[in-house]
């Protein structure tokens, strides 16, 4: 099958690689339509991924249409347009016994440790992961949904209101995938704030009630003149490092929440006075569930999430070396790069 491959550190490009076969009964093969790059691709393609590992067909983003289902699939059959949850849990343990099989230690995600992912023609994953795409969702869009619900199980954790004042940090591809989720919820302010003026734009035009270039403008001072001195009711960290987690106190209300969606080193110190002191709620976000990925096709079916200035560049999958290359240098502005079969 045609596939963009990581062969190593530095070097990914389109090959011709073994087709994955059905191997369960539960088994699903999908063919492959769109798939976007995400930034673990990135860190894969420079080898610092701590489980996407080359030699690998990575890829994680992405929808299609059904090539072929095992003797045991009672819910789907060839032809239907699908997404795949790109992850499950082991079944057994506590979390996933409580339905969290998102933080499931032995949990499996395509595209790294020998399951091929979605930079391949075809993919092949178990019937229960599989998210049928309503008639009004693209194949762009459905690739798409997994970003988007990394930002949409963050929102459901805090149970965003009409009348909260929401600030996400950092405006790339989650942030603004968690900005079109809070936006569904209709808070009375969104706040965005980015080093970067493209990136910030497309928040506006997504409909962010203020966005701040922090280099530009005092983001403290910003922040406290459109909350009257008190402070936004919670903070989502699409991006983070010891002084953004402590500017991020300083923003956040006395008893609001940081929630925390960034990957960050444990090396990373924590403002724990703030924390401690304003009584702030630090609560950790990883990934999604099945229903995350429900309702954001269900918001995007509906007119909710609107993704139309999600998708920066396109390239057919023959051109894998120079999507990747995009997705890295960045030569221009970059959001999401997009992958087509």
């Amino acid at each position: 099958m045609r596939a963009g491959f990581i062969e190593k550190p530095g070097a990914a490009y389109f090959k011709e690689v073994e087709e994955p076969q059905i191997v369960n009964a539960t088994d699903v093969k999908i063919q492959v339509k769109a798939a976007g790059i995400c930034g673990s691709e990135v860190h894969a393609f420079h080898g610092r991924h701590p489980f996407r590992i080359p030699p690998v067909v990575s890829g994680h983003e992405f929808a299609g249409i059904i090539a072929e289902v095992g003797k045991g699939v009672t819910k789907y059959k060839p032809g239907d347009r699908v997404t795949a949850e790109p992850q499950y849990g082991c079944g057994e343990c506590p979390a996933c016994r409580a339905g969290r099989y998102n933080i499931c230690r032995d949990k499996k995600v395509l595209g790294s440790n020998g399951w091929s992912g979605s930079f391949g023609e075809f993919v092949v994953v178990p019937e229960k992961t599989i998210v049928p795409l309503k008639k009004e969702v693209s194949f762009e869009q459905g690739a798409l949904i997994e970003p988007i619900a990394v930002g949409m199980h963050a929102v459901r954790q805090n149970r965003i209101s009409i009348s909260d004042t929401v600030l996400i940090i950092g405006a790339g591809t989650i942030g603004l995938g968690i900005l079109l989720s809070v936006k569904a919820c209709n808070p009375r302010c969104m706040i965005m704030t980015d080093v970067v003026d493209f990136n910030l734009e497309a928040a506006g035009k997504m409909g962010c009630t203020h966005t701040i270039n922090s280099t530009k403008e005092n983001l403290e001072e910003k922040i406290m003149e459109i909350t009257e001195g008190k402070g936004v009711d919670i903070t989502f960290l699409a991006f983070g490092n010891g002084p953004v987690v402590e500017q991020a106190a300083k923003l956040t209300k006395r008893g609001g929440v940081i929630s925390e969606i960034a990957l960050m080193q444990n090396s990373e110190r924590a403002p724990y006075e703030l924390i401690q002191s304003k009584e702030i709620s630090l609560i950790g976000s990883n990934m999604y569930t099945y229903e995350d990925y429900m309702v954001v096709v269900d918001c995007m079916a509906k007119g909710f999430i609107d993704t139309s200035q999600f998708i920066t560049q396109r390239y057919p999958i023959e051109k894998m070396q120079e999507a990747m290359d995009m997705a890295d240098k960045r030569p221009e502005p970059v959001i999401k790069v997009m992958l087509e079969f």
